[in-house]
């Protein structure tokens, strides 16, 4: 596998639902006229909190600069994992070998910020922690960084500094799920959109955006918000609920054999940005379980998706792992902690 460092500088923002209306024009320009802007890497989730955005610097020049929109401080890149041939076609969200990236960096106690698409993985790494990254994945993996003439450069990296704290971390630490998880009743389908379909989609796309409430099952019924659509590099990707997908004209979304999944919804505090490995935690033992996910994390919390066949399964492996003891100390759960951060 490859590892392809994207150009983009990237932000993590955040939108409360009340607030939407100050940014719809802008939010329709990213999205649904995204051919108009020069922004390359946008993606839109929806929660039951609030709208979570993703955006390079071109983007985020689209946005109204208001105190409504909260935009957290780091710089983050992306790292696209180029699955090898055996996994290109596969389709099934976090494989094996992306899995190993996340679970090495967690080793060395580096945060990462995921997001899942229908195309490929992303591992978003902090732009300050870039060399520690590079040092770290060298070893196992190839690579590659984006020059300005769109040329793939292999990354030779440094040697660090042998007391750096990247070097001192012990590796494949065992790691407890100590955040809270919870699964609503909702029923996702993982596709796509050809870029020429947009236009005949706007509507649809508007009202799955912006109008949810007036179409969806109520929260209270068990049913929970939740709408990804990701335009990175031209490739559009959407996770939609089977409630929206009779909203969509026949043959408008690429389902193939239709494949539905269910929701793990990780915390219900704040996840923040500075914790590492809570992606691993996840990602790592269904990854050995042989449980394929999509995960997608979002300002306040993080999401992973498993296969309706495997929910029960995942869900048990992961209420196995969960305040196991490290060294004869307790891990407590998220629900006895006053405060926790990615």
């Amino acid at each position: 596998m490859e590892l392809h460092i994207s150009p983009h500088r990237l932000r993590i923002a955040s939108i409360l639902k009340k607030d939407i209306d100050l940014f719809t024009h802008s939010l329709i320009k990213l999205s649904l006229l995204h051919q108009q802007v020069s922004c390359n890497f946008f993606s839109f989730t929806e929660t039951c909190d609030d709208f979570s955005l993703i955006t390079d610097q071109e983007g985020l020049k689209e946005l109204p600069s208001r105190a409504e929109l909260m935009v957290q401080s780091t710089v983050w890149l992306a790292l696209d994992a180029i699955p090898s041939f055996v996994d290109a076609d596969s389709n099934s969200g976090l494989t094996m070998t992306t899995k190993s990236i996340i679970t090495s960096l967690a080793d060395k106690n580096i945060s990462v910020y995921n997001l899942s698409t229908y195309q490929t993985d992303f591992i978003l790494v902090k732009e300050d922690e870039y060399d520690d990254v590079v040092t770290c994945l060298s070893k196992d993996f190839k690579i590659l960084k984006e020059s300005q003439d769109g040329e793939m450069i292999p990354i030779v990296s440094q040697e660090v500094d042998k007391n750096s704290r990247r070097n001192t971390c012990g590796l494949h630490t065992p790691r407890p799920v100590v955040h809270s998880f919870h699964s609503p009743d909702n029923r996702f389908l993982v596709t796509c959109l050809q870029p020429e379909q947009l236009s005949h989609l706007t509507s649809t796309l508007l009202k799955l955006m912006f109008y949810s409430n007036s179409f969806l099952p109520s929260p209270e019924d068990g049913h929970e918000r939740f709408l990804s659509l990701s335009i990175i590099s031209q490739k559009i990707s959407l996770v939609v609920d089977v409630e929206s997908i009779a909203l969509f004209p026949s043959g408008s979304l690429c389902t193939g054999a239709e494949e539905f999944w269910r929701m793990i919804k990780i915390g219900n505090l704040p996840l923040g940005f500075d914790e590492s490995g809570i992606v691993a935690q996840i990602s790592e033992p269904l990854a050995e379980a042989g449980i394929p996910i999509y995960y997608i994390s979002t300002f306040l919390n993080d999401h992973t998706l498993v296969s309706e066949a495997d929910i029960e399964r995942a869900f048990a492996i992961l209420e196995s792992k969960r305040g196991k003891m490290i060294d004869g100390n307790s891990c407590e759960p998220e629900d006895s902690l006053h405060f926790s951060i990615r």
